[in-house]
């Protein structure tokens, strides 16, 4: 193996990337998002951080009657921003907070706090009822959680994902998309994920179809408490209530894909877990109401500035400061998520896929799903042990044919579905694909159920 593969292979194995190679040639969505990437500014998202940082605190107990200190001066600043990007967005961008009194039960907490949103909606040109949305939490806290008075900076924790938040929409607000892009920083997380718990359950109540949601928190921070750099990748947490083909998981792989395809140098490191073991971020909430979510998360965090107070270590202050932040990262990270959003937000809606079943006549997949007509798709496979799809079969090989439902039908040749997963998405004119939409999975007691006579099993 020659030093170019061991150099492949390393990153492959360090960063969690997944097989399936992007598009040979670049479509013309390609040309588009190389455009974006190149827009994304490490130094502005630096002064993002350290703007948020110099409030002080950010705790949701925290002021709201100064302009320089506390939660308040932070959402109006961050209003601000959201508001300039606005201005010059041509009326695509508009900007509202989302206020809301919810319960708390954290210890030491009021029962009741007043939480803000600051909310920055990119509305679709020709699909505007499908949304995405990314967001970090802008309030943060130190050692001890009902503390709104002293120092509680969240340079890493989380001013990083607010700044990929902010970032981001400066850089897509730029043009039109046909579907809609959501930008939120969110309060409260600190609490029990409030914040984000009052917007998702807001937008679905009011029937809002949300394709996928990213929580961008804890990505700023590149050094580990085992003195190592980890800077290469970004972790990817989903959550699946069962199997590995959750909705979740779905717009996982669609992050990877996009990192994969437009940020290769930098990888997304697939995890099968909601969250870090024991823990929850924002994403969550969005899962609970069954829209698509991940969390992307720096590699490794470092416990001893995180949550803490500020106090002196060789003669400097220590504690989640800008000091251990870098933004060249985050930078990184922010490219992975504006190319998941313009990629998502500028494709057709993905498939539904009704069924799958494999041929008694020959070793040939059946899949059976619904899309448009005129849009077209495109079909993957993977081994069920594989992390990502591997295998990609373009729309004239499998032959879609209408059925008398009006569904499609197409013919798999040569995959069998004993042994794969198969998936299908959706391809839009410049190149865009959606995420992936797979048949589900049947249950053991529900094959059981349909097996013939003298064929039941009673397996444990």
């Amino acid at each position: 193996m020659n030093l170019l593969r061991i150099a492949v292979a390393l990153v492959l194995s360090t960063a969690g990337l997944a097989q399936e190679p992007p598009p040979a040639s670049p479509p013309a969505i390609g040309a588009e998002v190389a455009r974006l990437l190149a827009n994304v500014d490490a130094e502005r998202i630096d002064t993002t951080v350290r703007k948020l940082v110099g409030f002080g605190t950010r705790h949701v107990l925290s002021r709201t009657d100064s302009d320089t200190e506390g939660t308040g001066a932070a959402r109006r600043w961050l209003r601000a921003e959201f508001d300039a990007i606005a201005a010059a967005s041509g009326g695509r961008l508009t900007v509202a907070l989302q206020e809301a009194v919810v319960p708390c039960t954290r210890p030491g907490m009021p029962r009741e706090l007043a939480i803000v949103n600051v909310i920055a909606t990119l509305r679709g040109s020709s699909d505007p009822d499908r949304v995405y949305v990314v967001g970090g939490h802008y309030d943060s806290r130190n050692g001890d959680g009902a503390d709104g008075k002293e120092l509680a900076p969240g340079a890493v924790d989380d001013a990083s994902g607010t700044a990929v938040a902010l970032e981001a929409c400066r850089v897509l607000a730029a043009r039109a998309f046909p579907a809609t892009i959501v930008f939120v920083a969110y309060d409260a997380e600190e609490q029990g994920l409030l914040g984000s718990a009052a917007h998702a359950k807001a937008l679905v109540d009011s029937g809002v179809r949300v394709d996928g949601m990213i929580g961008c928190d804890i990505v700023g921070n590149t050094l580990g408490m085992d003195g190592r750099r980890h800077d290469r990748h970004v972790r990817c947490f989903s959550y699946a209530p069962s199997g590995n083909d959750s909705l979740g998981r779905s717009m996982a792989r669609a992050v990877a894909f996009a990192a994969r395809t437009y940020v290769p140098e930098f990888g997304v490191k697939l995890i099968w877990r909601g969250d870090r073991y024991g823990r929850g971020g924002d994403h969550r909430s969005f899962f609970e109401q069954g829209v698509p979510a991940v969390r992307l998360s720096e590699p490794r965090e470092d416990f001893s500035r995180q949550h803490q107070n500020v106090v002196e270590r060789d003669g400097a202050p220590y504690g989640d400061l800008p000091a251990w932040f870098d933004r060249a990262y985050t930078a990184r990270v922010t490219q992975v998520v504006v190319a998941t959003l313009a990629e998502l937000a500028s494709a057709p809606p993905p498939p539904r896929v009704v069924n799958a079943q494999l041929r008694r006549d020959r070793y040939d997949t059946e899949l059976v799903y619904e899309l448009p007509e005129g849009i077209a798709c495109e079909f993957v496979w993977r081994e069920t042990t594989d992390a990502d799809w591997t295998h990609t079969i373009d729309m004239a090989a499998a032959a879609p044919r209408a059925t008398a439902s009006g569904r499609w039908l197409a013919t798999l040749s040569s995959v069998c579905l004993d042994d794969v997963v198969v998936g299908v998405r959706a391809v839009g004119a410049d190149g865009s694909r959606s995420r992936v939409a797979t048949p589900p999975e049947p249950d053991r007691f529900d094959q059981r159920a349909r097996a013939p006579r003298g064929t039941e099993t009673t397996g444990r």
